[in-house]
């Protein structure tokens, strides 16, 4: 009987179990459902789903120091300094935006190299067929869809993270830091340069594999530009995983829009396009900038997305 008990708790608690995470499944696919149709994460607090919530055409406020009038389809996850982070509940209602609002973080996609937004159902589709192992295209295109972050606000980590972010990473010695076991991990130049760039990657054996590290798949490649005065002024991330498959391996592009914003941007795209990493940041600098308003306009006032008190 008691062994009966316990094989009826058990299925319960197997049922229970599957029930819990149906629902979050569920819950997940309602949000990538939102996502899918520009409607924003309902995962986020509401007001940092702009694309989702927007009653009007446009987010403002103050991006480094620059008056900017946003359109809401690259207004994505907007924070401004001093709202609630993730999983905070706001406990005032949200303020008038200004032009004076300092925006602390947002982010958008943009397709390359035509810098087109998801500003329509047909924008939306041509983004998401790129994922869709569906169409006839996915195994043999890359996607020109590329992500934009943009800290600024109390976020922006100042004008020197670009050459202090490169420093720290090429400076770091595995055996002298005490931590020997991971020298493999250690970075060293490469005698040659890639698109204008220094590459620097881990020169190490893991011991592991017996495998150079940087055939692993969470190893990174770097690559530098410094300017005439020798300091950084952009650097990029490439991961390694499934090298040669450009369609899976991952870059992340860094640069600083001092001194017209005090602003970090982010890029990530697929490593076939790295070798157009000046345009792309060209592109993206100038799209940022075309965000700025005329001296006229900063007296105006404009009311973000209230989607109400959570």
């Amino acid at each position: 009987m008691k062994s009966f008990s316990k094989g009826k708790l058990t299925v319960l608690a197997m049922f229970g179990l599957l029930l819990i995470v149906g629902f979050l499944c569920l819950k997940w696919m309602y949000a990538w459902g939102q996502l899918s149709r520009g409607q924003g994460n309902p995962l986020f607090p509401p007001e940092m789903n702009a694309a989702r919530d927007a009653r009007t055409d446009f987010v403002i406020g103050d991006l480094g120091g620059v008056s900017v009038r946003i359109p809401h389809y690259f207004a994505n996850y907007v924070e401004y300094d001093g709202d609630p982070g993730f999983g905070e509940k706001r406990k005032e209602p949200i303020p008038l935006r200004t032009y004076q609002s300092r925006l602390a973080s947002f982010g958008f996609k943009v397709r390359f190299p035509d810098m087109a937004g998801l500003s329509s159902p047909e924008l939306w589709g041509d983004f998401e067929k790129y994922s869709d192992p569906y169409w006839k295209g996915y195994y043999d295109s890359i996607s020109p869809w590329i992500d934009v972050g943009i800290s600024s606000g109390w976020k922006y980590p100042g004008k020197d993270f670009l050459e202090n972010t490169v420093n720290a990473t090429l400076e770091f010695n595995a055996e002298r830091d005490g931590y020997p076991n991971l020298a493999y991990r250690n970075y060293g130049g490469l005698p040659r340069v890639e698109y204008g760039l220094t590459m620097y990657a881990p020169s190490g054996i893991d011991p592991a594999t017996g495998k150079p590290y940087r055939e692993d798949d969470y190893a990174k490649d770097l690559f530098v530009h410094r300017g005439r005065d020798g300091k950084v002024d952009v650097y990029i991330e490439c991961t390694n995983r499934n090298l040669p498959n450009m369609k899976r391996t991952i870059c992340d592009q860094y640069i600083n829009l001092e001194p017209s914003m005090h602003a970090k941007i982010s890029i990530q795209y697929p490593r076939y396009w790295l070798p157009q990493w000046q345009k792309i940041q060209r592109n993206v600098s100038d799209l940022i900038h075309s965000f700025e308003i005329e001296v006229a306009l900063k007296s105006s006032v404009s009311r973000v997305a209230q989607p109400g008190t959570p």
